[in-house]
């Protein structure tokens, strides 16, 4: 079932990618700013509750573990950044599952009224984990994946955000 698992979490991202097009862009050489994430009540659009219900660790780009090398970048260098948040919520899958919830991306902390990414919390569970698609929000271009593991009487949320492509770093491909 591990296979299993590592195949539709491969498959998920690649969807975020294709959905993005981020798979033209030019590597990104500022640091992108943090995007703070929560889980709400309701479902992405009107429905969604303004007022979180759990706060998830900001979206950043992927850094080292305490005492782990930061890697040298590898394959095609023009591939499009991928934001990273993990957080362990004191919530369990089931009681998430038992009403309308999603996962919503802000902006910014200064702009945390603009909604850059959201993902309805549903679907199909494999081996203890939901995977659940983030789309845009506000035209904002990001996509990505959410998973959502059953951690005992928590669940361990991993966000996984690409960002969009600009339109002038953009080179199509024949």
């Amino acid at each position: 079932m591990t296979k299993l698992r590592t195949v539709l979490v491969g498959f998920a991202l690649l969807c975020a990618l294709a959905i993005s097009g981020a798979g033209f862009v030019a590597a990104q050489e500022a640091p992108a700013p943090d995007h703070p994430a929560h889980i709400h009540e309701g479902t992405c659009g009107p429905e969604l509750n303004p007022t979180p219900k759990e706060p998830l660790a900001n979206v950043v780009p992927r850094q080292p573990a305490e005492g782990e090398e930061e890697g040298e970048p590898l394959g095609v260098l023009t591939a499009p950044t991928v934001l990273y948040s993990e957080t362990d919520v004191p919530l369990n899958l089931d009681d998430i599952l038992a009403a309308p919830h999603a996962i919503n991306v802000h902006e910014s902390q200064e702009n945390a009224q603009n909604y850059i990414a959201c993902g309805n919390i549903g679907g199909i569970e494999v081996d203890d984990q939901l995977s659940i698609g983030l789309f845009p929000e506000n035209d904002s271009g990001y996509t990505g994946v959410a998973i959502l593991e059953r951690n005992d009487d928590q669940t361990t949320v991993k966000v996984y955000l690409v960002e969009p492509a600009e339109a002038e770093a953009a080179t199509p491909t024949t």
